[in-house]
């Protein structure tokens, strides 16, 4: 995302960072209108906020929820959306870096 020159070559590129990056995967319409189609498909498979949390986890980290998470995310997704509540995952430390 930091838009490296391709008329370099490199073997390794250089780890970098930036406020940018952060911007681009939380306000980008590629990143909004899949946060929708993914919502679309929850609500698709069940109509109840409470179950759609779960499997939103488990289609995004492949894991459950704990339990504050469950809470946290299911007051969230009342206040702003499901969509909101996808984009808000994809935007996790653990969806973004692999350990």
């Amino acid at each position: 995302l930091d838009f490296p020159d391709l008329g370099l070559l490199a073997p390794k590129r250089s780890f970098s960072v930036s406020a940018l990056q952060s911007l681009v995967i939380w306000n980008h319409p590629f990143i909004l209108h899949h946060c929708e189609i993914a919502a679309r498909k929850l609500e698709g498979q069940s109509a109840e906020l409470k179950n759609q949390i779960p499997m939103m986890f488990q289609s995004i980290l492949l894991r459950d929820p704990t339990a504050d998470e469950l809470q946290d995310f299911t007051a969230y997704g009342e206040e702003f959306g499901l969509a909101a509540s996808v984009r808000l995952l994809l935007n996790s430390n653990e969806f973004l870096f692999v350990d």
